[in-house]
């Protein structure tokens, strides 16, 4: 039985929008909205996200925690 986790936690104020976590996210839990004319990432599908971890590395402005 898997270990339980904490899901990445996206900042929309720090991030960029650059779709970084999303390519790095493999169980495509990671999708890029539009608001107005700034992109951020948003966690779409915690429950299939396996706490790799790979989308923190990805970030390169640190909006993932």
């Amino acid at each position: 039985m898997p270990l339980p986790h904490d899901f990445p936690e996206i900042d929309p104020d720090r991030c960029t929008g650059c779709g970084r976590c999303v390519a790095a996210c493999h169980e495509r839990c990671i999708t890029l909205e539009v608001s107005g004319f700034r992109k951020y990432a948003l966690l779409v599908r915690p429950q299939l996200c396996n706490g790799c971890g790979a989308c923190l590395a990805a970030c390169p402005v640190r909006a993932l925690t």
